[in-house]
């Protein structure tokens, strides 16, 4: 696997910024070394606040929360995951699936043998980080979130999962506008409304995802972020709904011999997962 790492002078004179980086190495499954930072602030014997940030920031995100924090006996951490701000970033998109920064931030958090942890979470932050309270429920006392969840649908259809690796392989290009359309050509036909695995909202999601990592340099027009981040809140908010819908109709007993509890079941959940990774 390759590595890059963004060299020191990139990051001299942050404003808000003056915390001492601190790193912690980890080994990929084919033996790679990737280096995690993290900053550790406040007393060392206050309670643990674990802050994880989302895509596409790092842990500049709490610099300013961080002085608030610390001031009230508060001892926080705040890492970059894998692929942000001071950590290492394998280089290839390959390199990434949501599974792998599960593992490397799960080592990372062994390595530096954290207990009795308050965990807050925001965006990806917030689905990796609660992977790793269910792994090592035990190195954790409280769990808070912001803008995240847990994604679950142990029954999305294999035609589903088919179609949006294909699409992430394709040449189709996308551009703002163009994405807005596609996903909006489904809105509407909700999982909750039609079973057809063609309007299941994982397909909406893809639109998201290609556009991202298509796009070198994504929109800073203030307008047009602003069209971005509305269009990624009604994806979101599909997710909730088609999950809803879900849990309601396994309740329900809709799904012929596969009625089951509320509760989220790990084991599909990882079965899922492991299907996309």
């Amino acid at each position: 696997m390759k590595v890059l790492r963004t060299p020191n002078k990139y990051f001299k004179n942050i404003k808000d910024y003056p915390f001492e980086p601190v790193y912690t190495s980890i080994q990929t499954k084919d033996g790679t070394e990737i280096r995690v930072h993290h900053i550790d602030e406040g007393p060392r014997n206050g309670p643990i606040l674990l802050a994880m940030h989302g895509q596409p920031v790092w842990s500049y995100l709490y610099a300013r929360m961080i002085p608030f924090l610390t001031s009230a006996g508060i001892r926080v951490i705040a890492p970059d995951l894998p692929g942000y701000g001071k950590s290492d970033k394998p280089a290839a998109r390959e390199d990434y699936t949501y599974q792998r920064q599960v593992d490397w931030m799960g080592q990372w958090l062994t390595e530096n043998d954290l207990s009795e942890i308050t965990f807050f979470g925001q965006d990806w932050g917030g689905l990796i980080g609660l992977r790793m309270v269910a792994q090592d429920p035990d190195r954790f006392i409280k769990v808070s979130v912001g803008n995240t969840g847990l994604p679950y649908n142990p029954d999305v259809p294999q035609e589903v999962i088919d179609q949006i690796k294909a699409f992430r392989e394709s040449d189709e290009k996308l551009t703002m506008m163009g994405m807005i359309k596609q996903i909006r050509k489904m809105d509407g036909k909700s999982f909750s409304e039609e079973r057809s695995w063609k309007t299941h909202p994982a397909l909406k999601f893809m639109y998201w995802q290609k556009f991202c990592w298509d796009t070198e340099n994504l929109p800073r027009h203030s307008k047009a972020y602003g069209n971005l981040l509305k269009l990624r809140n009604e994806i979101k908010l599909e997710r909730i709904r088609a999950l809803k819908a879900f849990k309601k109709d396994s309740m329900s007993g809709k799904f012929p011999g596969k009625k089951q509890s509320s509760n989220l079941n790990k084991i599909q959940f990882e079965e899922f997962l492991n299907k996309l990774d």
